[in-house]
């Protein structure tokens, strides 16, 4: 039995309110941090501000209790897991639950409502770029190819997130999410060098940091998804980048609602409710996974390994 799991409380409730209370206590440190630890005009960081340090404990704090819950969440073993690798493909083929597909398919949505935000910021920065070498002037940072790339990683995470939300309606045989899954990943790295190139020159370290640490925890927080369906489960793992993501996505999105960055905003809700949608259905199923179709198991000790039908429908 989990050491932080009792009677009252199952494993899911455990995960949404710690993560859930996480991400609106940082949530709310970074907005204090916004207005009390920068220079007004310059813009500079002060060192040793109290907002900074108080929000860099508590993440640090948040992710060793989620390190905490992940060992000890319960992971239940079937018969028809002895001797073979755990069926987690089937963890999120299970029909039933409109959850956890409604908040996958939201979250797509979310991530196709970015593009339309990013090309226009492409072809302006396309007119720019060109306008400033045809006069012989320094050309700005960017050209538009990174936004525009962007916003077709956009595109390619809502078709990912709307198969994975789809996938979740049907129960199948075996899981084929791993390549749906791996789309938002792929557009998390295109998102993460746009990112890096609109803030690069910027010399205010904790202006970027959130926004970096909740991109690539987000990126591996998918490509975690795509490994539960790819013969690389590790569930308990998956559980924590979740709920990091979901908290750092938090922070970030005090960060871009304050800069007016909506393209940043519409990404970061959509993978932290993707995050949320994990969070609701993995506990559980961790601690009773769903069994296989076709799966035959032995009554009596000894018997013939177990059958499994291979057609796929």
């Amino acid at each position: 039995m989990n050491l932080f799991v009792n009677k009252r409380f199952s494993s899911r409730l455990v995960w949404l309110l710690s993560t859930l209370a996480a991400a609106l206590v940082c949530a709310a440190l970074r907005r204090w941090q916004l207005d009390s630890a920068f220079e007004a005009g310059a813009g500079l960081p002060i060192p040793g501000a109290q907002s900074s340090v108080i929000l860099a404990c508590v993440l640090v704090m948040a992710a060793a209790w989620f390190v905490l819950l992940a060992l000890g969440q319960p992971v239940s073993k079937r018969p028809w897991t002895e001797g073979q690798a755990h069926r987690w493909d089937l963890v999120f083929l299970d029909a039933g639950d409109p959850v956890y597909p409604i908040l996958v398919v939201l979250a797509a949505f979310l991530a196709l409502a970015a593009a339309p935000v990013l090309l226009p910021m492409a072809l302006n920065q396309w007119s720019a770029y060109q306008a400033a070498v045809q006069s012989g002037l320094t050309p700005p940072s960017s050209n538009g190819v990174l936004s525009a790339a962007t916003a077709l990683g956009a595109l390619l995470a809502f078709l990912g997130l709307l198969q994975m939300g789809r996938d979740g309606l049907h129960p199948g045989r075996r899981g084929k999410g791993g390549f749906s899954a791996a789309l938002p990943g792929i557009a998390g790295c295109i998102w993460l060098m746009e990112s890096f190139r609109a803030h690069a020159a910027n010399p205010v370290l904790w202006d970027y940091a959130p926004l970096l640490l909740s991109i690539v925890c987000g990126m591996l927080f998918f490509m975690d998804f795509a490994g539960m369906s790819a013969g690389a489960a590790r569930p308990t793992r998956l559980l924590w980048l979740a709920a990091m993501t979901l908290v750092l996505s938090a922070v970030s999105l005090t960060s871009a609602a304050a800069e007016g960055g909506w393209h940043d905003l519409l990404l970061l809700a959509a993978q932290g409710l993707a995050a949320a949608a994990v969070l609701w259905r993995l506990p559980p199923k961790l601690e009773s996974p769903p069994q296989p179709r076709g799966i035959s198991i032995p009554q009596r000790t000894g018997e013939s390994s177990i059958q499994e039908e291979t057609d796929d429908e």
